[in-house]
């Protein structure tokens, strides 16, 4: 299981390598199962809010309604996807990417074959 802190820095380091017109704008937050108003990808869910640098919109991730006006709400990431994206399997990180709508599958396709970098996590 990842923390709040490594997820933070795993979603911003997958949103400058293929979404990097996007940004992180709070801190990460750990789901509940338990709790309805948490849209979870399953256990071990992080929820961000992520705004675009160029338009401003917001992007709620891992909550199905709140305040902040004009936004869009989407489930949450699940700490299985950063944990492929820390180990260079980027194709769920994508995938997630383009179901929220951040990048398009045509978007910058040669940004895609980057080498790999050091993401800071260390599995035990």
């Amino acid at each position: 299981m990842l923390l709040p802190e490594q997820v933070q820095r795993l979603f911003q380091l997958a949103l400058v390598e293929f979404a990097p017109d996007w940004e992180v704008a709070g801190l990460a937050a750990e789901l509940s199962l338990h709790n309805p108003e948490h849209w979870v990808s399953g256990l071990g869910t992080f929820g961000l809010i992520v705004r675009s640098r160029g338009t401003g919109s917001v992007k709620v991730l891992g909550w199905r309604t709140g305040e902040i006006k004009n936004a869009t709400y989407h489930r949450g990431i699940s700490y299985r996807v950063l944990e492929a994206y820390a180990d260079r399997i980027t194709d769920p990180i994508r995938r997630y990417f383009e179901e929220i709508g951040i990048v398009s599958p045509s978007e910058h396709p040669t940004r895609f074959l980057r080498p790999p970098t050091d993401s800071g996590v260390r599995h035990a």
